[in-house]
């Protein structure tokens, strides 16, 4: 009977499952952030019915910022260095970023220093289709944190599991705002994804 009880250390498999739980976790970040802030704010709200409200209702009056954004060009909203972009518009450049559609080289515009590695993006939207499940979405408020420079926050949604809000950085370089390289490179570093644009580590 005891040698029954001393199979049950068995156990010890949980934080190896929290373990693999962190490396997902650590995955769809960098997905956020390979795809420059991955925005899928449709899959996101599908799933959760108790945050539904609150995601409708900033939806709604998101929404029609973002519209406004899209029908103005996509420099409206992210030229102004003393304004950080919205969540609306912040999400709009996301999707562009995950698009397989948009050459890399037009999503430059999007990372701080990614001209140096075009192809980052690739990558990126390679990380995404390789798990679909996790969603991501920008929620506001987007917060000044000094000249020309604002904090975000991504709420990421793995399958079957609590959501989490990820901090990320933006700039305003290039006379436009950016996600800041700060954010994406340890994300990428953490998940063996090697860029230009990032120090190499020592």
């Amino acid at each position: 009977m005891r040698s029954t009880d001393n199979h049950r250390p068995r156990l010890p498999r949980g934080p190896k499952e929290e373990d693999g739980f962190v490396k997902v976790a650590k995955l769809a970040v960098a997905g956020m952030a390979v795809a420059a802030f991955l925005s899928v704010a449709a899959c996101g709200s599908d799933d959760n019915s108790d945050s539904s409200s609150d995601t409708t209702t900033t939806s709604a009056t998101t929404s029609a910022a973002a519209t406004g954004t899209a029908a103005a060009g996509d420099e409206a909203g992210v030229t102004d260095s003393s304004t950080p972009p919205t969540a609306a518009t912040l999400d709009a450049m996301l999707q562009k970023a995950i698009d397989p559609n948009v050459p890399a080289t037009d999503k430059t515009q999007l990372v701080e220093g990614s001209e140096a590695d075009p192809q980052l993006f690739d990558k990126l939207v390679q990380a995404k289709q390789d798990n679909p499940g996790v969603t991501y979405k920008i929620i506001p408020p987007v917060v000044s944190s000094g000249a020309n420079q604002a904090t975000a926050k991504v709420r990421v949604q793995l399958p079957n599991n609590p959501v989490q809000n990820v901090d990320a950085s933006i700039v305003f370089t290039d006379g436009r705002w950016k996600l800041s390289k700060n954010t994406i490179c340890p994300l990428l570093q953490a998940n063996n994804i090697n860029s230009a644009m990032c120090p190499a580590s020592s």
